[in-house]
């Protein structure tokens, strides 16, 4: 077999199971067949490649686990496996749920501390709303479970939850530092924000768009949530509905980046410059473990920042 056009001479065994997350034939310049592949596991996303594919004998698709041996390497700054082995593995042999990155934090105790929050708010239709929305056992399951992105910042299983939860853990400091925003719809606001994602996103055989998210987006996804929850709650005031929903089409900040609407009141740009930070930080937190045994002062290009980063000691 062939090495890998550029590849580091340091190589690490392996020997694991992963889910298939891609699968791509492609001709190298020399004219042979190779696969291009995306493999998930417990710690992440991993490229791999099976050179001179051709002559193996291939029975796997995109979302089957199995099993792969060869060597970890370093090629141009990121990790890939190239492969020597690589077999399905029968579905019952296999938890794909175990297969799946996911948050160092228990779920069920970062839901729960939401729930807490809600129940702290002032006794109005904010308050009920919320907890119409959270208490619903079919949303909570997706909630606690659903990542919070596709690739660019928690995305892994209760990415969603810790993002919010932490979020909210910011706003109260604010809140107290800016008395005159109305605390009560910024949390609000936070919660909701990202509650699209529950139906945006699949995590059943890898972190992947539904067809419905792939369509429509997770922004028109939430408002349509909120509006099915609203509802079924009489003389709920209009004018904090439009608010709500403002706040969930404008959490992006800007047009270019995917927002229908800019943040026009206080509390909207709140929701948005808080996101935006916790976010960005978890994505640097992200890209510093992956480069961690990189050589050199700088991280790899992080995809969501768009440069690469400064290692701090």
């Amino acid at each position: 077999m062939k090495e890998a056009p550029g590849a580091h001479s340091q190589k690490q065994p392996v020997n694991s199971v992963f889910l298939v997350q891609s699968k791509e034939r492609k001709m190298a310049r020399t004219g042979n067949a190779y696969l291009d592949l995306e493999l998930l596991s417990a710690k992440g996303l991993v490229r791999a490649k099976l050179w001179d594919c051709d002559q193996f004998k291939l029975e796997f698709e995109a979302e089957d686990a199995v099993r792969v041996v060869g060597e970890a390497e370093d090629f141009q700054g990121s990790p890939q496996i190239r492969i020597r082995q690589i077999s399905r593995l029968p579905e019952d042999e296999v938890n794909l749920l175990e297969l799946f990155p996911r948050s160092s934090r228990d779920p069920e105790e970062m839901f729960a501390t939401l729930l807490q929050r809600i129940r702290q708010m002032a006794e109005g239709p904010l308050q009920s709303l919320m907890l119409a929305i959270f208490e619903d056992p079919a949303i909570a399951e997706k909630y606690k479970l659903a990542p919070a992105a596709m690739t660019y910042h928690h995305a892994y299983l209760g990415g969603l939850v810790e993002h919010v939860l932490s979020l909210i853990q910011l706003a109260d400091p604010i809140a107290d530092h800016y008395p005159e925003l109305r605390r009560d719809l910024v949390i609000a606001g936070l919660l909701l924000h990202d509650i699209g994602k529950i139906e945006e996103l699949s995590y059943k055989r890898g972190i992947r768009y539904t067809t419905r998210g792939q369509l429509i987006g997770h922004i028109t996804l939430g408002i349509a949530i909120l509006n099915e929850k609203i509802r079924t709650l009489p003389d709920f005031p209009a004018a904090l509905k439009s608010q709500i929903e403002h706040i969930i089409l404008s959490h992006h900040g800007e047009l270019q980046f995917g927002s229908p609407k800019e943040p026009l009141f206080p509390e909207a740009l709140v929701v948005h410059y808080l996101d935006n930070l916790d976010s960005k930080l978890q994505s640097m937190h992200g890209q510093y473990e992956t480069d961690k045994n990189r050589p050199g002062d700088f991280t790899a290009r992080n995809p969501a920042l768009k440069r690469e980063l400064l290692k701090i000691e």
